[in-house]
């Protein structure tokens, strides 16, 4: 316990640290997931939900092999919803994207 109070500004720019990490690595994660769905959807089509998601799941593994044996797949495929969400909503407002993702391009 002294060890604490002796160390508790270091403790806490620890912690700072590794949540800044945590962050920007999230980011990280749900940029390249959002690269990742939309290249499924430009490949794949349309009706094809499973075969991307497995696609998706693959290509994650290779990209991030540690954080893929961490985060369990019902987390992973949360995450993918979200970025299929985001997907979705670029292709409604941008009609370039939505071009460039329907293979109108």
């Amino acid at each position: 316990m002294e060890w604490i109070t002796q160390n508790y500004s270091l403790i806490i720019a620890i912690i700072g640290v590794a949540v800044y990490f945590f962050i920007s690595g999230k980011k990280s994660v749900s940029n390249y997931l959002l690269y990742a769905v939309s290249l499924a959807e430009t490949e794949l089509g349309s009706g094809t939900g499973r075969l991307k998601l497995v696609q998706v799941y693959s290509d994650f593994v290779a990209k991030y092999p540690i954080l893929s044996k961490i985060i369990p797949f019902a987390v992973f495929s949360a995450w993918v919803d979200a970025a299929l969400d985001e997907m979705r909503h670029l292709i409604r407002t941008n009609g370039k994207i939505k071009a460039v993702i329907e293979g109108e391009e």
